[in-house]
């Protein structure tokens, strides 16, 4: 399960080698497993990993954690 959440305290990065600490107010991917594991990435390690990626939408360019449509 994947959720899209907004940092309300000091919560740390999962990804591998980052670590950095994610601020109050900060945007993050909760991921949780089959298995129960749960990871917390940054942004950049989202859009590294491609769970996070910028579309377009009304004029304006906009980060989403939803995959992208594909076209038609």
């Amino acid at each position: 399960m994947d959720c899209g959440c907004i940092a309300t305290g000091e919560i740390r990065c999962d990804g591998e080698g980052c670590h950095r600490t994610i601020q109050h107010g900060e945007r993050y991917l909760f991921r949780q497993g089959e298995e129960g594991e749960v990871l917390r990435l940054c942004i950049d390690c989202c859009l590294s990993k491609g769970y996070a990626n910028y579309v377009e939408e009304k004029g304006e360019e906009i980060l989403t954690f939803f995959p992208p449509v594909p076209d038609s």
